[in-house]
């Protein structure tokens, strides 16, 4: 796990680094974190034994990582212009499958030689807060030292110092990698929230299921890593054509959702909806169109700002989705307008659906800096199917002259396309 922010200073000038500007339980986190990564590192490096380890294994591990980076350069600078604050990269199936194979001393090294390579050949190590670098390498430190705490606990040596190789016990290491996936997650996504405390959001926080989907997976291949390395060393070459498809492959998925999604508000944009919405049509008896637009947005705009707009779209855009199946279709239509499909139901129930949208967006609390906005309301127009028309384009058509029925007619309503039927309670 990683994070990755815009910046234009380097990992040099640490006087200069933005850290020093941060809150202050910002600053005191990172430097704990960071201070206990090397004060943990420096006791394995006293501890007896040490040399017992073959460093081919970490030159190995450092060769072969140096080959994943390079070959999949290209994929992870389109990815880190795709992701937001949180980023899966490839470098916790590394450290994992070290942490399997090495005394901790050499992961901490194997550690920072793959974080400083990734920042200097990934081509973002201009533009990233540095001091989050560091943070990432150390609190993967700290996750690799509780697997092995627990992989001590189940009876897993290290490998690379194994006199003898008996089962490894399969089980253990499936909970070391969960708690090195849980640990290296918590450490971020606290310095997330200490760092900013608007951002309280689980995939501001965490990142999408995607990402923690990833990050699993590499470190699953993490652990057949370091059991290849010291088990058949010369089969690792197997691995480097699934790991750039299944990196490849994590990119096309997310560039597809890019096709398809709204980026600020989650939902179907335009013209994904349209193209959902004509496919549902031809298999449903019945359907309902909705278009909601929220009254006086321009207000929100010129009173709070853009960026709170933008909050205010994305609470509404929730509550809309919320208020509705599953399986139905939500999109953004455009500025603040939405649609929605609603497949199989009767004129009175898509009638009903419109008018609990409208008392959740009026009910909506939407906390922005300083000040909780709560004036907000919503126009809706419906349209229903087979009643009001035969095709999606004519359906939108229809739920959008209602929508306008809805404005001149005070705002705040739910308007029918078939009837004079307008809604408004409270």
């Amino acid at each position: 796990m990683a994070i990755t922010r815009g910046s234009d200073l380097g990992l040099v000038g640490v006087g200069k680094w933005p850290l020093w500007g941060r809150p202050a339980l910002s600053v005191w986190y990172v430097l704990v974190v960071d201070l206990a990564a090397v004060a943990l590192t420096a006791a394995e490096f006293t501890r007896p034994g040490l040399e017992e380890a073959p460093p081919g294994v970490a030159v190995a591990i450092l060769a072969a990582a140096a080959v994943q980076v390079e070959a999949s350069r290209r994929i992870e600078r389109a990815r880190r212009i795709k992701n937001g604050s949180v980023r899966v990269n490839m470098i916790s199936m590394w450290v994992f499958g070290a942490v399997l194979t090495l005394p901790l001393a050499w992961v901490a090294v194997v550690t920072v030689l793959l974080s400083a390579h990734d920042v200097l050949r990934s081509g973002h190590g201009q533009r990233s807060f540095p001091h989050r670098k560091v943070m990432n390498a150390a609190a993967m430190v700290l996750a690799a030292w509780t697997a092995r705490l627990v992989l001590d606990a189940g009876g897993v040596p290290v490998l690379a110092k194994a006199t003898q190789l008996a089962a490894v016990p399969i089980v253990v290491v499936a909970v070391a990698a969960l708690v090195f996936f849980a640990v290296d997650c918590a450490l971020i996504a606290v310095s997330l929230l200490v760092d900013d405390e608007r951002q309280r959001s689980v995939a501001g926080l965490f990142g999408s299921a995607d990402d923690n989907a990833l990050e699993l997976a590499t470190i699953c291949l993490g652990a057949v890593i370091g059991l290849v390395l010291v088990y058949q060393p010369i089969a690792l070459v197997f691995l480097f054509v699934p790991l750039f498809v299944l990196h490849r492959g994590v990119l096309v998925t997310q560039f597809k959702e890019l096709a398809t999604k709204d980026q600020k508000t989650g939902l179907l944009n335009a013209a994904t909806w349209r193209e959902v919405a004509a496919r549902e049509l031809t298999t449903a008896d019945t359907a309902g169109v909705l278009m909601v637009d929220l009254d006086h947005f321009k207000r929100v705009n010129d009173t709070h700002g853009h960026l709170a707009g933008d909050e205010v779209l994305k609470a509404v855009a929730a509550t809309v989705r919320r208020s509705v199946r599953d399986y139905d279709s939500v999109g953004r239509f455009g500025g603040e307008e939405f649609v929605v499909l609603l497949p199989g139901l009767t004129s009175a129930d898509v009638l009903a659906i419109a008018e609990r949208i409208r008392r959740a967006v009026a009910d909506l609390r939407v906390p922005l800096s300083g000040t909780v906005l709560s004036t907000l309301s919503a126009s809706i127009g419906v349209a229903t199917y087979p009643s009001s028309a035969a095709g999606i384009d004519e359906l939108v058509h229809a739920a959008d002259t209602a929508l306008y029925r809805a404005k001149r007619g005070g705002r705040n309503r739910v308007v029918s396309s078939l009837t004079v039927c307008d809604t408004r309670t409270g």
